[in-house]
């Protein structure tokens, strides 16, 4: 009877040792592959980031350029005024010069808001799909690492099932 006892005990720890090293097993895969998949999810986080910097960086060039440009066009306007005016030797031609230096900046402003918002439409366009193709990708990724994770557990649970 002690010689059964001492076997049952033994085969007791043996079957207990065994389920602790497969739990443990089974927990180190799933931590590393959730840390795995955590760093994937991060990396991706990081790339839309920097992904949306360099598109708002982008546009802040356009919008820099374009109101350099503005600034060129008006200021020269302002010259030229400034030259015809100096040049003015009667009443009429002073009222013409203004005149026309109002036209020509209503003008220049008109054309350029034009062209800037047609500009900054492009680039809101093409950043919404940027960031929408980059946030699907994300769903995407996050979606099948769930998938994987919920997959492992239940082999997992299986296989414990099993032993």
């Amino acid at each position: 009877m002690a010689r059964d006892s001492s076997d049952f005990a033994q085969h007791s720890s043996e079957r207990a040792m065994q389920a602790a090293n497969f739990g443990m097993n089974w927990s180190r895969e799933f931590a590393e592959q959730t840390f795995g998949q955590s760093r994937q999810a991060v990396d991706a986080f990081l790339r839309v980031t920097r992904k949306m910097a360099e598109d708002f960086e982008s546009q802040a060039s356009v919008v820099r350029e374009h109101m350099t440009s503005l600034t060129q066009k008006t200021l020269s306007n302002t010259m030229d005024y400034g030259e015809k005016l100096s040049r003015a030797k009667e009443p009429q031609e002073f009222a013409q010069c203004q005149s026309e230096f109002l036209a020509r900046q209503a003008q220049t402003i008109a054309d350029q808001t034009k062209e800037f918002s047609q500009k900054f439409q492009k680039a809101a366009q093409l950043f919404a799909s940027n960031a929408s193709n980059v946030m699907a990708e994300a769903t995407r990724r996050s979606e099948e690492a769930v998938s994987n994770i919920a997959s492992r557990a239940e082999q997992a649970s299986k296989r414990r099932a099993e032993a």
